[in-house]
This record gives C-alpha cells, sequence and structure tokens, in this order.
C-alpha cells in the first residue's frame, strides 16, 4: 500500500484539477487545493492567484509533492493571456517547491508539443517535440524548467504530456471534430490515476521524466505510452468515450 502524502494540487477546481484530487483522496492523500475558484470536494482548499508568489510559497511548505495544473490551457495571445499564467506562475511554483525543499514536482505539459508530427505512427519520446503554436511552446519550457530543477535543485520531476481531456461539453465536441482526437484522448477516470502513480511512485532525488498520459485510442494508435509504464505502471483502462460526463 502506498503511503499517504500531502500534495498541492494547483489547478485544482478545473477539468483535470477536479479529477486528480478526487482520486488523490480515494488513495489516502491529504490534498490542498489551489484555485482561483473555491474547489468542491476538496477539504483544504486556498482560493489563491499564482502571482502571489508568498501564497504559492505558503502553500507548497510541508508539501510531499506538488501536482501543477494551472495554466491557461489552450493557445491564446501570448502576452495578454499566456505569458502570466504559464509562465511566471509556473516559475513561481518551481521555486517554491525548491524552496519549500518539496520532493516531488509533477508539471503538465501537453500532446500539443509534438502536434507538428505526421501521427502516422505512435509519436515517441525520441521523435522529439515539434510545436505549431505558441501554448505548446510554454509547455515545452515546462518541461525545460523541470529538467532544470531536477538536475540543479535534487527534486524528482516528472513533465506530463497529457492527451486531450475534455474538460465541457464544447470542448469535447472539439475533440470528436479533430481527426485524431479520440486517439489521443485522456480520460477524467484516467487521468486521476496518472496523476495518482506520478505520486506513488519511487523516484530518486534528480529523477527527470517526460512522459505522455493518454486513454486507450479509439481507433489507431498515435502515442507511445511504453516508457510511462515503465516508469510508472501506467496502463490506460478507458477508451472513448469512457470516463468523461459530458457527452453520452
Amino acid at each position: 500500500m502506498a503511503v499517504a502524502k500531502s500534495v498541492l494540487v494547483t489547478g485544482s477546481a478545473g477539468g483535470v484539477g477536479n479529477a486528480v484530487c478526487a482520486a488523490l483522496t480515494h488513495a489516502g492523500h491529504r490534498v490542498t487545493g489551489f484555485d482561483r475558484r473555491p474547489t468542491p470536494g476538496v477539504e483544504t482548499a486556498l482560493v489563491a492567484d499564482l502571482m502571489d508568489r508568498e501564497t504559492v510559497q505558503g502553500a507548497a511548505e510541508g508539501q510531499d509533492a506538488i501536482i501543477h495544473l494551472a495554466a491557461t490551457p489552450d493557445e491564446a495571445d501570448f502576452i495578454d493571456e499566456l505569458i502570466e499564467p504559464n509562465v511566471r506562475g509556473l516559475y513561481h511554483v518551481c521555486d517554491a517547491a525548491r524552496r519549500a525543499n518539496v520532493p516531488r514536482l509533477v508539471l503538465t505539459s501537453s500532446v500539443q508539443v509534438v502536434t507538428g508530427h505526421r501521427w502516422n505512427r505512435p509519436v515517441t519520446l525520441e521523435d522529439g517535440p515539434r510545436v505549431v503554436n505558441h501554448y505548446a511552446l510554454t509547455k515545452l519550457w515546462a518541461e525545460d524548467i523541470g529538467e532544470m530543477y531536477a538536475r540543479v535543485y535534487g527534486i524528482s520531476v516528472i513533465a506530463a504530456r497529457l492527451g486531450w481531456l475534455p474538460r465541457s461539453k464544447p470542448h469535447a465536441e472539439e475533440l470528436l471534430a479533430s481527426p485524431v482526437g479520440t486517439d489521443v484522448y485522456l480520460s477524467h477516470t484516467d487521468a486521476g490515476r496518472f496523476f495518482t502513480a506520478c505520486v506513488d511512485t519511487d523516484l530518486e532525488p534528480s529523477r527527470f521524466e517526460v512522459l505522455f498520459a493518454t486513454s486507450k485510442p479509439a481507433r489507431k494508435a498515435r502515442i507511445d505510452l511504453g516508457r510511462t509504464t515503465e516508469v510508472l505502471g501506467f496502463l490506460p483502462r478507458d477508451v472513448w468515450p469512457e470516463g468523461q460526463p459530458f457527452i453520452d
């Protein structure tokens, strides 16, 4: 049985955050939510902003792990919408983890960092990134800052390249309209299981991993989850539309 840990989840009231907090709580972990909105179902929840560096620092104190989900989640204007949460906010979280000596940091990247590939075969980690928008660039920077904080400061860091997790019914409809959407789908329940594994898995200090997270493809494998299974023991259970609440 995994040891119960104290876990700070930023973006806890969002689409991914709700599922992750529920899964962590079910697994016996002590969850602290951090979001600009109240977080339902979480006993300890801070209503705060990532731009408040000292509040982020206070939230990090005493934590065994931080799962950083808070961000502008799609392509948007870089100066007006992306740079504050996705760059400055990311820095505040990473540096709070360093200053508070948090041993495990899980940062959210996205499969959007590889959308420039042709998708005619499963994309692997060895294929490298191929970004097509500024949002994906911020996620690639999340991977780079995670690697640096692992190597320089001794934190074990996982950069999670998340698949397409629907946050609303319109977002689910966008997924259905995409030619690869149901193949790179990530269900709410598989996301919860994946992030719980990120907390539970033993990793030595300074270890850095980039890991894909998707559910099972509906038609054709687009992402190679081999390294994810090797490191976390994670195998997806759901296939579209299982594990999400927006389309019957």
